[in-house]
């Protein structure tokens, strides 16, 4: 059964008793860690800090690019290690573009996937590892990974199929909320048992190699440390996410999570403008309560019942 906790209870909730203490803790970026406005709040950056300095391992877990602001927040957090992004597809070190392990589409099915674009009239991104490459770029498409200049820019791509042999790792079909449900079930149908669509928002969906998630990254990154999945603690707020909070030891869904990725985590804690992730962290490490201290509500607002 999902909890929604209030800050007050956190620290009276009883821990997983059978649950070792955690030595992984992966985060989702926005939503989650940032608030709505994009920003890390001093709480927040604080809290992760004092988990960090206790001796567990923090990765970040994203659909971001790598180039995409992550090295930053890496930075801001005192990361300096690989981070997951293109929602499990990369795990490189944003800084160094040291990579750790690709899964790109296969050729046939990014082939595939351009004429699945073309054939429903859609304006598809290709990324690379240097990049963004598009034929087009619909006028009313305000996706935020674009909006930059500098490594992994937007690039021109007369003809996005002739990219097929430069490992494409993700092509994102921009659908806007009105045609997201449709559009993905059709992928749904057409690439089943041949590539993963995953998707953040109603903006438009992604595809990419087959069993690519959030979840699969962390348990192969656990893995490679010696950690188990039940020494996993995970954070997130969005449809991307609900693969890691299933697999995590112990999870969290934002308040601003829709109701099948709260269904995914443990518990519900407030948004991320309330500081819901020092809330979280709270209950994934009781020992360290009283250095994460208790995140102020905002004005107006209620704490979840």
């Amino acid at each position: 059964m999902i909890r929604e906790v209030a800050v007050e209870a956190i620290a009276s909730i009883t821990p997983f008793a059978a649950l070792p203490r955690p030595r992984l803790l992966a985060l989702d970026i926005d939503g989650t860690l940032l608030d709505e406005r994009g920003l890390l709040r001093p709480v927040v950056r604080d809290a992760v800090a004092s988990v960090a300095a206790s001796g567990v391992e923090i990765i970040l877990a994203t659909g971001r690019s790598p180039w995409d602001g992550v090295a930053e927040i890496a930075a801001d957090l005192g990361l300096d290690g690989p981070q997951i992004t293109m929602q499990g597809a990369l795990i490189s070190d944003p800084v160094t573009r040291g990579i750790r392990r690709l899964r790109a589409l296969p050729p046939d099915v990014y082939l595939d996937a351009v004429a699945f674009a073309r054939d429903l009239r859609l304006d598809p991104i290709a990324t690379l590892l240097d990049g963004h490459r598009a034929e087009r770029v619909a006028e009313d498409f305000d996706g935020f990974w674009l909006a930059h200049d500098g490594p992994g820019h937007l690039v021109g791509e007369p003809d996005l199929a002739a990219l097929a042999s430069e490992t494409p790792i993700r092509l994102f079909l921009p659908t806007g909320p009105e045609r997201h449900w449709s559009v993905r079930l059709a992928a749904a149908e057409r690439f089943l048992g041949r590539a993963a669509v995953v998707w953040s928002d109603l903006s438009g969906i992604e595809l990419l190699a087959l069993g690519t998630n959030k979840g699969e990254a962390v348990t192969w990154f656990a893995a490679g440390r010696g950690i188990g999945l039940d020494e996993v603690a995970a954070a997130g707020d969005a449809a991307n996410d609900k693969e890691l909070l299933r697999l995590a030891g112990r999870s969290a869904a934002m308040g601003s999570a829709t109701s099948d990725v709260r269904d995914a985590a443990d518990i519900t804690v407030r948004a991320s403008d309330d500081d819901g992730l020092v809330d979280a962290l709270r209950w994934f490490f009781p020992d360290l309560a009283d250095d994460l201290g208790v995140a102020p509500l905002r004005a107006g607002l209620s704490l979840l019942a």
